[in-house]
């Protein structure tokens, strides 16, 4: 399958991925000819093949092409599945001519839903304008093999202008020879200018909805006469509202009057619009190559008809500034989907618990899924899928995670089908567990408890799914116990990635004595009695913390040491020797008082002038850093939380994960995942050093890390350095990397570059990974 394709299904991540059975008799007729009956080896043909065709002509045909490409599909989505045996069951697979509808709803099963009359595409329209009628309306009859429809250009024109615009119907409707083919059923007394297309007659109730950014005033052309490319333009028309396709046939390109109408037609419809809107027009294709994306940009920037406007500004400027080429793109952030229009996001509080990992569990089950619409409530076949969103980001939808994992301890896993949906926990309306003859209607719906699984619980199912699992770095505890003194990961990455890092770094000391390290007197050097493997410790004074400061500017200084004192970051104390085994250490302020304890030999000392000797008149105050921040530090742990503190500085909505590991089966740690992170609906896998280089083996690294994010699905991997540039030999390493893993998306994720982390001077780039040139992000 075309990669373009995969990635607009991943994004939309629907709830069933079905393939659709055909029947012998329907492929006869899409081609005649090619289907060859044999019996006993023999082909049939003539008169005997055409009576047995008859015979069979209902018979689901075998398509195991197309089960594999349902397949491909289903294992990069999240559709309905569940753990049978240790194999993953699918809720629903096939659909087929004479096959149950459930879970779907049959149209007759839904009342008030006959009337007309509507726009559906001629079965025996064939050709380009064909499709895009069927694509646009809808289509009521099976569809025959047929020519290109036979219309007079003014027709065509006019069918052209409908399909390349926003409304549903042609303005000022369609004319009447165009009725005659569009509209069924057709009965004395309808109004054909109120007609609307058979694709409504399955909406009715629902509304489209999107949730997040979506660009607006964007408009995507797919060049290409492949079934890939009306595809792919397809899917962003049903996604984003934004999506036409460009056969050769409606080509812009060229100077004859048809192209020039055509590309009036097109600035008309899109481009106008977009260019003087602040919009795009992005040009791109999946199957004809640069030259046609280039001559159709180089077409559409060209205006048949030139205004200036009140600007002064040209519209042939205003179109070379819209109109690009581009990739095809599929976000999942701003997809559009349909939902019930009267039970459209209803704000529910449901009691909840979060454990010490971040998860979320509810503590009552969900209320019950009942409809607003009274017509549609009369229909005891209707089915619908019930979504529910959390207030916080929580973890990356999708991505095949099984539902059973998405439900509260203890509730019955057959009580209803669960999945990862695109912006929340989906669930089917009703009950299948055992339902007793005569339960009312509302004790039929599914009412399950469900949790919100953190970032880092999230990549564990996933990665159990594997045969893998994810735990907690060293680095990464250190930083969750920082993070709970503080507040938050947010607050620890802020207080990290400003001023205070400097000053927080100044506890350290690599040297024994304090003349060394604070030759000003800005603090002491004590022995760190083995509590690490630097074996010394600094303190420091108030002045001693002002002079690594940048800021010159005491009381903000005062003010943040006192945050971090209440906090537990900073320890407020004296520097007192032992009279009997004369070892100096640190006593916090609360063990500080008449008599003190020696913490070396436990003696007890009366506190008088000789235990801390200068000055005369009392103890100076010096602060202590917590022994878990000073571990941090001294392993650059704090590089992870400069970059989150770049990310999140860039997203609209962030959260992200402490320090883990990826185990294998065995629980050997195979690689190390510096910064786990969800950024506006983008799963980022991220290694942050404060090196140039990723090591000794950088291949070897950037196999590591490429492995890990292919097991999470990431859609970015992040490198990045404090230091002003990596290696060219690190930078290799990852392009070969990147290019020689078969990745199970089909499609690496989007490689990023950061240098300078932490400093203004900052660089964020993105690898192309094919060549391993470097541009702005």
């Amino acid at each position: 399958m075309e990669p373009a394709l995969l990635r607009a299904a991943r994004a939309y991540d629907p709830d069933y991925v079905v393939l659709l059975n055909t029947t012998i008799g329907q492929r006869e007729r899409a081609a005649p000819g090619t289907v060859l009956p044999n019996v006993d080896g023999r082909v049939i043909d003539g008169e005997e093949r055409v009576r047995l065709l008859e015979q069979v002509s209902d018979t689901q045909c075998d398509d195991s092409a197309g089960e594999r490409a349902r397949q491909t599909v289903a294992e990069l989505c999240s559709p309905y599945r569940r753990q049978e045996h240790g194999t993953a069951e699918e809720r629903l697979v096939s659909l087929g001519l004479g096959d149950a509808a459930a879970p779907l709803t049959p149209l007759s099963a839904i009342p008030h839903m006959a009337g007309g009359p509507y726009l559906t595409a001629p079965p025996r329209w064939g050709g380009a304008l064909g499709l895009m009628v069927a694509a646009q309306c809808g289509i009521f009859d099976e569809p025959e093999l047929g020519d290109p429809p036979v219309l007079d250009e003014r027709e065509r024109q006019h069918l052209l202008e409908w399909l390349l615009s926003d409304d549903s119907r042609p303005a000022g409707g369609p004319p009447e020879a165009l009725l005659g083919h569009l509209l069924a059923p057709f009965r004395d007394g309808d109004d054909p200018l109120r007609a609307g297309t058979a694709f409504q007659r399955t909406t009715y109730g629902l509304g489209q909805v999107s949730f997040g950014h979506r660009p607006r005033n964007h408009v995507t052309f797919v060049i290409g006469d492949s079934a890939a490319d009306f595809a792919a333009a397809y899917a962003r028309k049903l996604m984003y509202g934004d999506g036409w396709w460009l056969p050769s046939e409606l080509s812009p390109c060229g100077t004859d009057t048809s192209a020039e109408r055509m590309r009036l037609l097109l600035q008309n419809a899109a481009v106008t619009r977009s260019a003087y809107r602040r919009g795009r027009v992005t040009a791109c294709t999946v199957s004809a190559g640069a030259a046609a994306v280039a001559a159709t940009v180089e077409a559409l920037r060209t205006p048949v008809v030139e205004l200036i406007s009140s600007t002064g500004i040209s519209q042939q400027q205003l179109y070379e500034k819209a109109v690009v080429s581009g990739d095809l793109d599929f976000p999942r952030d701003g997809a559009m989907s349909y939902a019930l229009e009267a039970d459209l996001d209803h704000p529910v509080a449901i009691p909840a618990a979060a454990d010490e990992g971040g998860t979320v569990t509810m503590l009552s089950p969900t209320p019950a899924p009942d409809l607003s619409d009274s017509q549609l409530r009369e229909s005891p076949e209707l089915t619908w899928q019930v979504e529910i969103r959390p207030e916080s980001l929580g973890a990356p939808p999708g991505r095949g995670l099984d539902g059973g994992h998405l439900l509260a301890p203890g509730t019955d896993p057959y009580l209803t089908w669960v999945r990862s949906g695109r912006y929340g926990t989906r669930f089917e309306s009703h009950r299948y567990d055992f339902v007793a003859a005569g339960t009312p209607r509302l004790s039929r719906l599914a009412r399950p408890k469900l949790r919100e699984l953190s970032l880092r619980q999230w990549a564990d199912c996933l990665a159990g799914q594997q045969e893998k699992s994810v735990r907690l770095s060293d680095a990464g505890r250190r930083a969750e116990v920082l993070a709970t003194l503080l507040g938050g990961r947010e607050q620890l990455a802020a207080t990290l990635a400003g001023p205070l890092l400097p000053v927080l770094r100044g506890f350290l000391s690599d040297k024994p004595a304090t003349r060394e390290r604070y030759p000003s007197g800005e603090g002491v050097v004590l022995h760190a009695a083995g509590t690490n493997d630097a074996g010394y410790e600094g303190y420091l004074t108030f002045d001693g913390m002002k002079s690594f400061d940048p800021r010159e500017d005491e009381n903000a200084l005062a003010a943040d040491i006192d945050s971090m004192v209440t906090a537990g970051l900073l320890i407020r104390g004296i520097i007192v020797s032992c009279e009997l085994c004369g070892r100096v250490n640190f006593i916090s302020l609360d063990l500080a008082g008449r008599i003190i304890t020696c913490p070396r030999c436990q003696a007890s000392n009366p506190l008088t002038s000789t235990r801390w000797r200068q000055p005369l008149n009392g103890p100076t105050w010096y602060f202590d850093l917590h022994p878990v921040a000073r571990d941090l530090l001294r392993d650059n742990g704090e590089v992870p939380l400069l970059l989150a503190h770049h990310l999140r500085s860039r997203a609209r909505r962030y959260t992200d994960s402490a320090e883990l590991e990826l185990c294998n089966g065995s629980g050997s740690a195979l690689v190390e995942l510096d910064l786990p992170a969800y950024a506006d609906g983008q799963l980022i896998v991220a290694e942050a050093k404060s090196s140039r280089t990723l090591g000794n083996r950088p291949p070897k690294e950037a196999k590591k890390k490429v492995e890990a994010a292919d097991t999470l699905q990431a859609h970015q991997l992040i490198f990045a350095t404090t230091e002003t540039a990596w290696e060219g030999s690190s930078l290799s390493a990852i392009g070969n990397a990147v290019r020689r893993h078969r990745w199970t998306s089909g499609e690496p994720p989007a490689i990023r570059i950061i240098t300078a982390l932490g400093l203004n001077t900052c660089q964020d780039q993105r690898m192309n990974y094919q060549d391993d040139q470097l541009s702005p992000w």
